[in-house]
């Protein structure tokens, strides 16, 4: 197979997935990655090259794990994209009509992370077909509910391992090996309820919570004294408000949703603890300022430290003029399950810009796509070794 055919087969692979409207059903519950998860695990069955396997998730939803298996005792490496997009609400473009434009591949997911998984099915079907055993497996995993709370990762780790893996999402063709974490919280404010004639008589708990809103600047002067060599300092943000029942009267209740960011070393608790002291201050002032903090989810930054796989990608880079570095991401990812809960050592590498993911025309650049597939290849190549 040459090179111009090769590239060419990457480039319809990628229209393929991206016309599955893959969206994750708790964005659109109409939706779910049921289709796209049966096109891949067709597809690496009909080349009778893998041990195919569909893990349950959910109803309607598994995850596709294709295995070329090692002759030996190698290391194993895990390649590994998520199936599920965002919606398409949002979009200017026909979501699932992909096309092409300037060199870039449009459409939904084609960017988060159809690119990535594309280069990586052609490269499991690259190293199934070449003259040359590995030593080690190689594993193509393609999971479900990466973006909401990744229930396809957690159940993939709980049987499938390896010595190393990389995460295809969209880092530019550079090499992130850290990333935020993240926490989801909850401050409620109560007050006493009246008739809005006689609002002395009551407790605002709006109000209260704009007292506590005011104070969130005095956090990001704290954040800003920390910082990450690779992702930065932490970050907080308002998400959502709401209170109140009605015009004439004085709200008893007030319930703030907050994102913060937790750079590595950084624990879920640390961004409670720092807003109830937050709050501790604004009652000592205001005895009428009652309010709780909830933790309603979270997830765990990572830091990786050099590993040989890692050493390889970069030298793969070098070796093919692509300018990729050691950066990190402030986003999260799926690599935070393979890195904290099964000691994975765990990259990111993969062609698009993550300011293209889940925008209203995601795009991801088609000759990335295609230079990204070598890559993947040859650094199996060399950390699995030949026989």
């Amino acid at each position: 197979m040459n090179v111009q055919t090769k590239s060419s087969s990457v480039v319809s692979l990628l229209k393929s997935l991206i016309r599955i409207p893959s969206v994750n059903p708790i964005i659109e519950p109409t939706r779910d990655e049921e289709q796209i998860a049966t096109f891949i695990a067709d597809w690496f069955r009909r080349t009778r090259k893998f041990n195919v396997i569909e893990q349950k998730v959910r109803k309607n939803r598994f995850n596709v794990i294709a295995i070329l298996p090692g002759r030996s005792s190698g290391p194993s490496l895990m390649l590994n994209g998520h199936m599920d997009t965002v919606g398409v609400s949002n979009m200017t473009i026909k979501p699932f009509d992909p096309f092409i434009e300037h060199g870039r591949m449009h459409g939904r997911g084609s960017c988060d992370m159809k690119g990535s998984i594309a280069a990586m099915m052609s490269t499991m079907l690259s190293l199934a077909n070449s003259n040359e055993k590995l030593n080690g497996d190689v594993v193509f995993s393609g999971v479900v509910d990466e973006e909401f709370e990744s229930i396809g990762m957690y159940e993939l780790v709980k049987r499938f391992r390896t010595d190393a893996a990389i995460v295809g999402e969209p880092t530019s063709m550079n090499i992130a090996t850290a990333h935020k974490g993240y926490a989801w919280l909850e401050i409620e404010t109560t007050g006493r309820r009246i008739h809005g004639s006689t609002p002395e008589k009551g407790v605002d708990a709006i109000e209260k919570m704009a007292i506590i809103i005011s104070q969130l600047d005095q956090l990001r002067r704290k954040h800003a004294r920390l910082r990450h060599r690779l992702v930065g300092t932490p970050r907080i943000h308002t998400s959502t408000i709401t209170g109140g029942s009605d015009w004439a009267t004085v709200p008893a209740k007030c319930t703030l949703r907050l994102e913060r960011r937790l750079i590595p070393g950084e624990k879920p608790q640390d961004s409670v603890t720092e807003l109830k002291q937050i709050i501790a201050q604004c009652s000592k002032r205001d005895r009428k300022l009652k309010a709780t903090v909830k933790l309603i989810h979270s997830a765990e930054s990572i830091d990786v430290k050099r590993a040989r796989h890692i050493s390889l990608l970069e030298q793969e880079l070098k070796h093919a003029e692509i300018k990729g570095r050691i950066v990190g991401v402030p986003y999260w990812t799926d690599a935070a399950v393979l890195v904290n809960r099964a000691k994975i050592p765990t990259c990111l590498f993969g062609p698009g810009n993550i300011e293209n993911a889940h925008s209203p025309d995601e795009f991801v650049k088609i000759q990335e796509v295609i230079n990204s597939v070598p890559i993947y290849v040859k650094t199996a190549q060399r950390y699995c070794g030949y026989i």
